[in-house]
């Protein structure tokens, strides 16, 4: 059994990350901050994330090393990537896009 995770979009705009292990939460600026400080601070171990923004709720299940993407490269990451022919043009389902527009509008 992994950790569990909350990760909340608070009232006054921060970002805040809950359950991990002898760390408070912490109130960061974004999305994507909020998740690589959550993936650091627990060494990319298995995990259950619940994502909490506005009313939308999301659970997510991550395996040791979190190999899913949980948000879109910004769009300078992707565009290195493609130039440097790392990866192809990211692939992108109708939900991810919508937030990704949702997370730059907040």
């Amino acid at each position: 059994m992994g950790l569990l995770l909350q990760i909340v979009h608070d009232p006054s705009g921060a970002w805040s990350v809950h359950g991990l292990p002898g760390q408070p939460a912490a109130s960061l600026a974004s999305l994507r901050a909020s998740i690589d400080y959550a993936r650091t601070e627990c060494a990319a171990a298995p995990a259950t994330i619940e994502l909490m923004v506005d009313g939308f709720y999301a659970v997510i299940h991550q395996e040791l090393g979190w190999p899913r993407r949980l948000v879109a490269p910004e769009e300078d990451e992707a565009a290195v990537s493609i130039e440097a022919g790392v990866i192809g043009p990211p692939t992108h389902t109708g939900f991810r896009d919508w937030l990704k527009r949702w997370a730059r509008a907040i």
